[in-house]
């Protein structure tokens, strides 16, 4: 079994240490970005990985140790990496256009080596590596990855990993059960929670999943058709559409499992098909016939898994090329 092979949520993080600054502010809203370095980071160059957190664009924090998965720990100290991880405003309160617009922030900070100058006014100085830049997510995060790569200058961003990514607007139903036992609200607990937050000025980037009820809030909007009321419609917002517009996506792989019951297996399949016919160029790989259902691969250890262990391989081959 490989090193740090066996953390749980609650130890996720004790292998490095973490940094926190914001990358952008709104007025008094600052969105904040956490840094994670390897305790045990080697003094050479150093690739970096960026990842976005899940929470269905309504919920979710960098953060939230349940949702950053076990093998993505022995990843990064293996490959002498830092982590860095961005928060994004989420809807209802901000729309699609803000929160690609946080994207595009995000990038620029980097872009404009404030990731360096944060990491130096803590009195950390490393040779970061520009050149072996990685991005995923999961979900709402695989959304921001693959929206990334859509968006960004050929040859920036490596390579992606999209983890069960919301590449078009999920379409749950009144008998849809999250994980096979979560009902959907009530109309009524739906346009009460939606009055609430709803206020003039409200701005939100960092959410707990389960204690604040967002969770909850993500499923309604989407089985009672509100989402796009306050996302926005447009062919940019979705990754599904946004393609056809697009130049390049570099090399992508997608873990999703055919048991799905948030984001439907199904989005991922026309994405890679449709990228075939738009992009036959570009390398886009997803994983088939894993059973499991949203978040199945949180606890999973490589060396248990061949498939996860060939996908890894193959993404640092294109990562640090």
């Amino acid at each position: 079994m490989a090193p740090y092979d066996n953390t749980t949520p609650k130890t996720r993080l004790d292998s490095f240490n973490v940094y926190e600054t914001h990358f952008k502010q709104i007025g008094d809203h600052k969105i904040n970005v956490a840094i994670l370095v390897p305790k045990d980071l080697k003094p050479s160059k150093v690739p970096l990985a960026v990842k976005f957190h899940g929470g269905g664009l309504v919920t979710g924090d960098a953060l939230f140790t349940e949702w950053i998965s076990a093998w993505l720990i022995p990843l990064m100290h293996r490959n002498n990496s830092i982590m860095v991880m961005p928060n994004y405003r989420l809807t209802p309160e901000a729309t699609g256009a803000d929160i690609l617009e946080d994207l595009h922030d995000f990038w620029t900070w980097i872009n404009n080596k404030g990731l360096d100058t944060h990491l130096a006014s803590q009195g950390v100085t490393l040779d970061l590596d520009y050149e072996q830049l990685l991005v995923l997510g999961d979900s709402a995060g695989g959304y921001m990855a693959v929206q990334s790569g859509l968006t960004r200058p050929k040859g920036e961003i490596k390579a992606i990993l999209a983890q069960y990514p919301m590449i078009d607007c999920p379409r749950p139903t009144l008998d849809s059960r999250i994980m096979g036992e979560v009902a959907p609200p009530t109309r009524e607990w739906l346009d009460e929670n939606l009055a609430a937050v709803m206020k003039p000025g409200a701005m939100l980037s960092s959410s707990h999943p389960f204690s604040s009820g967002r969770f909850l809030l993500f499923f309604g909007m989407n089985v009672y058709k509100r989402f796009d009321e306050f996302f926005g419609v447009g062919k940019e917002l979705w990754p599904i559409t946004a393609i056809e517009d697009a130049s390049y996506l570099p090399p992508t792989t997608i873990f999703h499992a055919t048991g799905d019951t948030v984001v439907d297996y199904q989005d991922s399949v026309r994405f890679v098909d449709k990228m075939k016919s738009v992009m036959p160029d570009v390398e886009v790989r997803l994983t088939k016939g894993i059973e499991g259902d949203h978040g199945f691969d949180g606890e999973l250890k490589e060396d248990e898994k061949e498939w996860l262990k060939t996908e890894l391989q193959w993404l640092e081959s294109k990562w640090l090329a």
